[in-house]
């Protein structure tokens, strides 16, 4: 169960997960004692001294393999600020299709996990290629010797340098990660936009003429009268829909004001006012 959950964990964060197993890494990189084996091998003067400098010369190629695979994830900045100019446009979008404000904030915080996870990525990639780039380098001294001493000496670099490489593994398979969940954040915000309904906010796009007040907003075919202010009118809107008990989302609601002799008919999408028609008792009489 713990393995499972851990497993889930390096998924959901894969830049703490990598961090948590590089730290235990890098202690044993950092450690004074010689990591080497080759006292635990019987056959240690069967083994010539030619394989063991391949096998250390092996570990700088595959170091320069996790730098190409860094350098292509350093995209990930690239793209998060790609994204950061256009989020301001991709809400609106959503904003606009849908009224549901807990789409409105869900689609923000989604956003905000992608751009977090492609500048975590993109970070990630950058260290790999600047404070993680370090290797065990064998002294001068060394390269033409030819005894159990200096046998030691490269099989300990090299241990020491696979570990460095696997830290640079883990960093790199973070940096993936991030970039295959912010591409899935991603789509999910595409598709939320892409769903063939009308926007439930599209009613209102030719609506908004006079605004007096930030969600009430009238629609283009609306002559409001000279005897009446916008403020007297948003006023009777807001006193009419507050004392109503219940108010459904698209249902037209009327009211009539005696005094003044004009009627309303407007509706509500979510948290803002449209209003639908306005007209004076004495337009219906003359019409009639």
């Amino acid at each position: 169960m713990k393995n499972i959950f851990w497993s889930i964990f390096g998924q959901i964060f894969p830049a703490l997960y990598a961090y948590k197993a590089n730290k235990r890494l890098q202690k044993k990189v950092d450690s004074e004692d010689s990591l080497s084996s080759i006292s635990n091998m019987d056959n240690v003067n069967d083994i010539s001294m030619d394989d063991f400098r391949q096998r250390y010369r092996e570990t700088f190629e595959v170091k320069n393999k996790f730098e190409d695979k860094a350098k292509t994830n350093v995209i990930g900045i690239t793209i998060a600020i790609t994204v950061i100019m256009g989020a301001s446009g991709l809400i609106s979008s959503l904003v606009n299709k849908y009224s549901n404000p807990i789409i409105h904030w869900l689609s923000f915080f989604v956003l905000l996990i992608t751009i977090s996870y492609l500048l975590v990525s993109g970070i990630a990639a950058i260290s790999v290629l600047h404070n993680k780039n370090t290797m065990s380098i064998i002294e001068l001294s060394d390269m033409s010797a030819d005894s159990l001493a200096a046998k030691e000496r490269y099989d300990d670099c090299t241990v020491r340098n696979i570990k460095h490489n696997t830290i640079r593994n883990n960093i790199v398979n973070a940096s993936y990660i991030g970039i295959r969940n912010a591409l899935i954040c991603m789509i999910i915000l595409f598709v939320l936009i892409a769903i063939p309904i009308s926007g439930v906010n599209s009613q209102a796009d030719n609506s908004t003429i006079i605004q007096s007040y930030s969600n009430i907003s009238y629609r283009s075919t609306i002559t409001i009268p000279e005897n009446i202010s916008i403020e007297e009118i948003n006023s009777a809107i807001i006193e009419d829909k507050t004392s109503r008990e219940v108010i459904e989302e698209g249902v037209v609601y009327n009211f009539i004001d005696v005094i003044n002799k004009y009627c309303v008919r407007y509706k509500c999408l979510g948290s803002e006012i449209i209003v639908e028609e306005l007209f004076l008792f004495d337009n219906v009489l003359n019409e009639s």
